[in-house]
């Protein structure tokens, strides 16, 4: 893999942290569906693909006691990664130079087994032997009761992202140097939107008109994605990356049942809450003609135009002979699962993001919604009807930004507090170096906005300095800390 180290050595990848990847999701996850999942506090986790781990290090922070491993192939990227964890002071996290092509018994055994495993942007990105010995070495590494996470393109979405990858890739071939070439990529991309945006006015063939159209409503939305620089890593290694093969989801599922492995579900839990188009004549035709859930799913792909997937996947022993994965999640489920969900309130009205919510659970939504950032059992809902009190959490559980845990996370008043270990060290690298190469996130991987200015300040908390909470700044900087789980009573 020579050609990926040097093309990853000389383009680092910006270190994100994605929630749907956080052990701590796994782990609920993992619960919601009665498969005993390892307890968090002494896990073993692994990340493949894991650059400067910034994906695998907040867990590493909340949870000293787990040991957190990352493999990349990046040199500059592993060397970079472990510096940060030394000076943050973290001792149970490493990450490890390595080919995954090259890993012998040795290396396997030396590795262990692990709890949970992560490959997320990895898959797809590489070559068809690598993707092998990514599948193989999740067989031998993975616990009897682990859960893996492998994120990967799909067909048929992608095609025409593949299209467009095509003519950025033609249009700046001639450019050697990372930086110019991606710029380059970008002024054609431009060139070619605004000739769409011309010609569809003239177009008089319909045919090529809508084929045009479809174009150019997925190149928008790549040109949105690039007018912010900070996106630059993502078209880097997405668009103008080595290798970018997307699969269709039945061939992905033929690959790991070759290995011993099983899929469970997404991630982002579609499958199990989303399995329908909503609308009976083609629910009705899906059921009849589709038993299997594999190709109803594959079906729900090519419907749904679906360009990527989350796939947890587990040994295929869990099957216990059975064809595929499946269970009853009731009232009981849903009680080992804590909801983290910051609900906006706005008009009467409550919304995850910009999405509305059904006004049916508002009664339910509002004393979320005056709870947060406390975490939210069902049954806490008890006084209400328990099966309406089940819809609205479904409703809830659909959204990325809302965090499942199996564990409660309280409410820190903000008095007399201090930051949690570790979190001062964790926050002076963002606040001393200007082009951090890891994403600052909490403990459920969710992203935390904090300026250099609002950086200095939260680490006054812990260097006895008397904060004053007349202060806009400072009441800001430490609802952001509250609401993030970042605070201890002292």
């Amino acid at each position: 893999m020579f050609e990926e180290r040097e093309y990853y050595n000389e383009a680092p990848y910006f270190s994100a942290a994605f929630t749907d990847s956080s052990p701590i999701r796994l782990n609920a996850i993992g619960e919601l569906l009665n498969l005993n999942p390892a307890p968090l506090k002494n896990a073993r986790i692994l990340e493949l693909g894991c650059a400067y781990g910034g994906n695998i290090m907040p867990f590493a922070l909340h949870y000293p006691d787990a040991d957190v491993v990352g493999i990349d192939i990046s040199g500059v990227q592993v060397n970079g990664g472990n510096e940060i964890a030394k000076n943050i002071g973290l001792t149970n996290f490493k990450l490890l130079e390595k080919d995954i092509l090259s890993l012998n018994s040795d290396d396997i055994k030396m590795l262990g087994k692990f709890d949970y495993i992560i490959a997320h942007g990895l898959y797809s990105w590489v070559r068809d032997n690598v993707k092998n010995s990514i599948l193989a070495l999740i067989k031998a590494v993975l616990n009897p009761n682990g859960i893996a996470y492998v994120s990967y393109n799909v067909m048929p979405g992608w095609s025409i992202f593949s299209l467009l990858r095509e003519y950025m890739l033609f249009t700046s071939k001639d450019e050697k140097a990372p930086g110019i070439r991606l710029q380059k990529a970008k002024d054609e991309l431009k060139f070619l939107q605004d000739y769409l945006k011309t010609n569809l006015q003239d177009k008089l063939d319909p045919t090529l008109r809508d084929t045009q159209k479809l174009l150019l409503t997925q190149l928008n939305f790549l040109q949105n994605i690039t007018k912010d620089n900070k996106n630059d890593y993502y078209i880097q290694h997405e668009f103008l990356e080595t290798h970018n093969d997307p699969i269709y989801f039945k061939d992905f599922i033929n690959k790991i049942d070759k290995v011993g492995l099983c899929y469970l579900l997404d991630s982002s839990l579609d499958d199990i809450f989303k399995s329908q188009i909503g609308v009976y004549r083609f629910d009705a035709h899906l059921n009849k003609n589709y038993k299997k859930r594999v190709d109803k799913e594959q079906m729900l792909d090519f419907m749904l135009n679906r360009s990527f997937r989350k796939s947890l996947i587990m040994h295929k022993d869990i099957l216990e002979g059975v064809e595929d994965f499946d269970i009853d999640i009731s009232v009981n489920e849903f009680a080992k699962l804590n909801f983290i969900a910051d609900i906006k309130k706005q008009n009467n009205k409550f919304y995850i993001k910009d999405r509305e919510l059904n006004p049916e659970y508002y009664d339910i939504y509002e004393k979320i919604y005056s709870k947060y950032p406390e975490s939210q059992n069902i049954m806490d809902f008890k006084e209400y009807d328990l099966q309406k009190a089940l819809f609205a959490f479904l409703e809830l559980m659909l959204d990325l930004n809302v965090g499942l845990t199996t564990y409660e996370l309280k409410d820190v008043k903000i008095k007399n507090v201090k930051l949690k270990p570790k979190i001062k060290e964790y926050l002076k690298y963002f606040y001393e170096n200007d082009n951090p190469a890891i994403l600052m996130a909490n403990e459920l991987n969710q992203k935390i906005q904090l300026s250099k200015d609002e950086i200095q300040i939260a680490l006054k908390i812990d260097a006895g300095h008397e904060l004053d909470m007349s202060d806009e700044r400072v009441c800001k900087v430490m609802k952001i800390l509250q609401k993030n789980y970042l605070l201890i009573q002292k």
